[in-house]
């Protein structure tokens, strides 16, 4: 579902029609939401998909296994391109803004979301302090407002926008608050992270002592903030 209302919010912002058939890539797709919401709004449109591992399930004739910053479409191609929560987990993101920018036709728009600084504020600030991590460790991936917006006016973009949405996910254990981040794809960053095991007896306090911080300390409430990144050709 939130994949689905992310999607509907970038096709929004895209000022797509139905009178008109469009030839639409999505790079590093991770779902059929995008492809579910082109339809529901009636859309008409010829998508192409890219994706990173043969194994994640899209329901589309037109995909390619490639990686993010690989050439594989001819230049001037596509009316649009869409990129939902994966670019950050990138670690060449100007080649993929360029890439996406040559592939575009002229006037094309490429429409993308990614994590913000404040990204699972509430969470990110709890555990910090519960195991003294130093303030600039970094949580998740993620490019700020500025950076971003230079990075999509130095690719060539022109008319570039960039903006902030909150959303908000409520809780009542830590399991819920573990499975949306699984969900969304955020634990795939931690993957080739520098790992230092904590006990079992120490993660087991830390999940009594989160529970009893959701239940009293209001953390409940948990902030998702996304950068919503538009550039034209």
């Amino acid at each position: 579902n939130f994949f689905l209302k992310i999607s509907s919010m970038l096709i929004d912002r895209a000022d797509l029609t139905n009178t008109k058939k469009y030839c639409i890539l999505e790079i590093a797709s991770r779902s059929n939401s995008l492809a579910k919401s082109l339809e529901k709004k009636k859309v008409k449109n010829i998508l192409f998909q890219t994706i990173i591992n043969k194994n994640i399930f899209v329901d589309n004739q037109k995909i390619v296994v490639t990686n993010f910053e690989d050439r594989v479409f001819s230049e001037n191609t596509f009316d649009f391109c869409f990129c939902i929560l994966s670019l950050n987990n990138s670690e060449k993101v100007q080649p993929i803004f360029k890439n996406v920018y040559n592939v575009l036709k002229k006037g094309g728009k490429f429409l993308t979301i990614l994590p913000s600084t404040s990204c699972l504020k509430e969470f990110k600030y709890y555990f910090s302090n519960y195991f003294e991590l130093p303030e600039n460790k970094s949580f998740v991936p993620f490019l700020n407002i500025q950076s971003l917006g230079n990075l999509g006016t130095s690719s060539g973009f022109k008319d570039v926008i960039v903006d902030k949405e909150d959303f908000y996910l409520n809780i009542s254990k830590p399991s819920e608050m573990w499975n949306f981040i699984r969900g969304v794809g955020e634990s795939n960053y931690m993957l080739n992270r520098n790992k230092t095991n904590p006990k079992k007896s120490i993660f087991k306090k830390f999940l009594k002592d989160y529970q009893l911080a959701i239940i009293k300390n209001n953390l409940k409430h948990n902030t998702f903030t996304f950068n919503f990144f538009i550039g034209t050709k």
